[in-house]
């Protein structure tokens, strides 16, 4: 498989002197499911920031594609889309409006815009909510819009950061069918998650990443290989097991 995304020797320092990324190097494959894991405040989030060209990179290079970020960005937002852990949605707007308008933007003629929103908006179980103003939205649907929202485009990559955050089980088991099938079609995932069910469930590929550096990378099976032998440990064992090993060390 080809190489999708390729980041080499990443760096971040934020102006307070935090170091959030220290050197991160990654292959990501098209049509991978990835998941970058890790405690809260590893990394993961300013990582994912910054190959969605949302914030800047202190030293280190990335690819998208083969596209470089930093002369290519308007390409490369074209081809992906973020649900980020922060519901950032204009509150005033309905929901079929804001799904619209998300494909007018991105040069969908208004009948394409309205003929995606639709489908999204019931894929997404947000078919009862739709004439509803996003700001008084539960935060289930206020995640489910979001995410719904990074997929109006067809992105061939999609980057999940806590994207079932709020879900009950019901919405949460259907916004995986979703990914899943898009997933299977040859959309790229990169997902980040404190579920790490999900991620045993649907992901095949992974890194852990903690203090900003990456400790593992490669499949889930090895990985729970490496550190339980082929038990048949669940990721979740595994993973709080490998955890408590490098703290001791």
């Amino acid at each position: 498989m080809e190489a999708i995304i390729q980041i080499k020797n990443l760096c971040k320092t934020y102006s307070n002197g935090t170091e959030a990324l220290k050197g991160i190097s990654l292959e990501i494959q098209s049509g991978q499911f990835f998941a970058l894991l890790g405690p809260n405040g590893a990394g993961k989030s300013t990582l994912v920031k910054i190959i969605t060209t949302l914030i800047s990179k202190d030293s280190g290079e990335f690819y998208i594609q083969g596209s470089n970020t930093e002369t290519n960005s308007l390409k490369i937002q074209k081809i992906i889309g973020v649900a980020s852990q922060e519901n950032e949605i204009d509150p005033a707007e309905t929901v079929e409006n804001l799904m619209v308008f998300q494909g007018r933007l991105f040069g969908m003629s208004k009948k394409e815009a309205i003929e995606r929103a639709g489908w999204l908006i019931e894929a997404f179980g947000l078919t009862n909510v739709k004439s509803q103003k996003a700001g008084i939205l539960s935060g289930g649907n206020k995640r489910r819009l979001h995410c719904a929202l990074a997929l109006v485009h067809n992105p061939k990559i999609l980057f999940l950061d806590e994207p079932t955050v709020g879900m009950d089980p019901v919405a949460r088991s259907e916004f995986w069918k979703i990914i899943k099938g898009l997933n299977i079609k040859g959309v790229t995932v990169f997902l980040t998650t404190q579920y790490l069910e999900e991620v045993d469930k649907h992901a095949s590929a992974m890194s852990l990443i903690s203090e900003g550096q990456i400790l593992y990378s490669g499949t889930i099976s090895n990985f729970k290989t490496m550190v339980n032998g082929g038990n048949n440990s669940s990721l979740e064992e595994s993973y709080l097991q490998y955890l408590e090993i490098i703290s001791k060390q």
